[in-house]
């Protein structure tokens, strides 16, 4: 479409919409009536935002649905805040506004025991399988002693042979962390599946030799899911659901007012000392990755680290650019 003029625009439209036949029958339908004026502000929307960026082929074509103020760029008054941080090697944080991929990473060679967190990228190699037609969402798995894992969720109670649907297998791991969910998926998967997920997202050494992940390197996985870039926009917003609906509102989102909408999934390890939260946070039109992982403290502390980190980051968010 040429964006130096609405009427071309319009009548390039047109001659799309006469080719769907949608035109011709327009008199006898009154539902073709609504749908063409539905057509035509559509249509004017399109226009309207070419004709807004005209001569601004260098811009990037989102710029025009943000306000420049939604657009965070200046991190510099955050980091500061974080400055404390930076000096202590058991504590590690990625922070990434969306809008623009500004980030702040803190510690970011810092390696900590995932604990739960590969529950994600397991969920991933799940539904690309299910998008290939392998699987169905309510494909049933039958429950196995071998599978079984008393640490997290509920699922360990029920017996043997008890069949679950991949949906209700891949909620509760997403919602209660179950670890029993876990082993039944990763059982009944090919290791190759993640493979392709890792491979897909770069992360070629997501996990060292001895089982250690860093905040930074986990971030591709929830920037897939947001942009829907590895799975379908349907299965990235089904998973991103059930991590909105997430159990656990200690850590990061400790540090969120109640109703913010927070994609997550923790995890824990307390022989290990290690705790992690990593999530989306959708502040409105200015949505946000944060990752926070911490080891060699108890639950309480780590808890009380990853709550101030959040909410310091919320507020720098919410209140800028007043803040700078």
């Amino acid at each position: 479409m040429d964006s130096s003029t609405g009427t071309s625009g319009i009548d390039e439209f047109t001659v799309v919409m006469k080719r769907l036949f949608i035109l011709d029958s327009i008199h006898n339908n009154r539902l073709a009536t609504i749908l063409l004026a539905v057509i035509f502000v559509v249509a004017a929307i399109i226009i309207v935002g070419a004709t807004k960026n005209k001569g601004s082929s260098l811009i990037d074509p989102s710029r025009q649905f943000y306000e420049a103020d939604d657009l965070v760029i200046n991190l510099q008054p955050l980091r500061d805040e974080f400055s404390m941080l930076e000096k202590n090697p058991d504590v590690s944080v990625y922070f990434e506004a969306l809008n623009t991929g500004a980030n702040i990473s803190i510690n970011k060679d810092a390696e900590f025991f995932p604990a739960s967190l590969l529950k994600t990228p397991l969920i991933l190699a799940v539904a690309k399988k299910i998008e290939r037609g392998e699987w169905k969402w309510n494909t049933e798995i039958k429950l196995t002693e071998a599978d079984k894992n008393q640490d997290f969720g509920p699922l360990w109670t029920r017996p043997s042979g008890t069949l679950f649907t991949i949906e209700e297998l891949a909620k509760q791991m997403l919602i209660n962390s179950d670890n029993t969910a876990y082993f039944v998926l990763l059982n009944n998967l090919d290791p190759n599946e993640l493979v392709k997920v890792q491979n897909y997202l770069g992360l070629y050494d997501f996990v060292s030799d001895d089982l250690r992940i860093s905040a930074k390197k986990y971030a591709p996985i929830l920037r897939s899911l947001f942009s829907a870039t590895y799975l379908s926009v349907e299965n990235s917003e089904k998973i991103l659901n059930w991590m909105s609906e997430s159990n656990f509102n200690d850590y990061l989102a400790g540090g969120l007012p109640p109703a913010t909408k927070f994609s997550h999934k923790i995890g824990v390890e307390d022989e290990k000392r290690s705790y992690l939260d990593a999530g989306i946070v959708y502040l409105p039109n200015r949505p946000y990755i944060l990752i926070a992982m911490v080891k060699n403290y108890d639950a309480n502390q780590a808890d009380a680290i990853m709550r101030d980190v959040s909410q310091r980051v919320y507020n720098y968010m919410l209140n800028y650019p007043r803040n700078i």
